[in-house]
């Protein structure tokens, strides 16, 4: 007898507001996502900052205002998380012109302050124990890019290296990924190349002619199904999970589409994120 395996349960979800579309996540060591949503309509990019025990919005619609005026940073639009480190986020503005990002601000959601920002620098890596960063300048009518080393948690220099040199270039070496960093699975496309997905896709019965993105982590599969339906030309997709054999979890992401919204979910430790509508973000326990 196939034994049943219990389902799983929603543990808190975020509405972000009607129109929004939910851009960038990212997580702190203490405990907190971060997130940028877009209104496209306005032209407007706002922050939110979630606690992922309780569910509870810490913080909702910031707007990153400029280091010395009070006018929005990026226009209000042109602007982006970076990295996070122990409970700070670092965000970035850049202009219309030029998607190369420019100056970083350091902020304590919990507080609503901003900790530091600087217009000079771009973000380059986060070396953990040091941020290395660039300043751009002009020589006979050439970029250049002079790096330094910061104190992620007052903005002050800690070095200087000067023109790229081999000793930035063995720092990059050592950058892990941010995904890495803030231990986040993200979900692979699937192709011919990924056997292990493909494998799962077969055993769980997915049509192989369906557009799928996938995570595996035994016992665990989550997939997200796209399906066209041949006389709309729309797009629906669904977020599945299965335990083995066993479907313990499924959930409309989007109905009648013109294009499927990709990249959509991903696992950090014990739970799975996912987005709904684009514009609501649904946390799920895995154990």
């Amino acid at each position: 007898m196939k034994r049943m395996e219990k389902e799983l349960s929603v543990c808190w979800r975020y509405d972000a507001g009607r129109g929004a579309l939910i851009w960038q996540l990212m997580f702190t060591e203490t405990g907190e996502l971060v997130g940028q949503k877009r209104f496209t309509s306005t032209r407007k990019a706002l922050f939110f900052c979630i606690d992922i025990m309780t569910g509870d919005v810490v913080r909702d619609d910031f707007l990153l205002m400029d280091h010395l005026h009070p006018v929005p940073a990026g226009e209000g639009w042109f602007v982006g998380l970076e990295t996070t480190l122990d409970n700070l986020v670092y965000c970035y503005a850049s202009h219309s012109q030029s998607p190369e990002h420019q100056g970083i601000w350091a902020i304590d959601f919990w507080s609503d302050k901003v900790i530091w920002s600087r217009p000079d620098i771009v973000f380059a890596a986060n070396l953990d124990h040091a941020f290395l960063v660039y300043q751009l300048s002009v020589f006979g009518g050439f970029p250049e890019r002079h790096f330094l080393l910061i104190d992620p948690f007052t903005g002050r220099d800690i070095r200087s290296f000067g023109l790229d040199s081999s000793e930035v270039n063995a720092l990059r070496q050592e950058v892990v990924q941010e995904e890495d960093r803030q231990q986040v699975i993200l979900p692979d496309v699937v192709t011919e190349e990924i056997t292990d997905v493909r494998l799962a896709m077969h055993r769980l019965g997915i049509d192989e002619t369906i557009r799928c993105e996938c995570i595996v982590q035994w016992p665990l599969t989550v997939a997200a199904l796209h399906e066209q339906d041949a006389l709309t030309g729309l797009w629906n997709s669904s977020l599945k999970v299965w335990k083995m054999d066993s479907l313990i979890y499924t959930d409309s992401m989007e109905v009648s589409v013109e294009k499927p919204f990709l990249n959509n979910f991903l696992i950090r430790k014990e739970n799975l994120y996912y987005l709904k509508n684009k514009e609501e973000l649904v946390c799920v326990a895995l154990s």
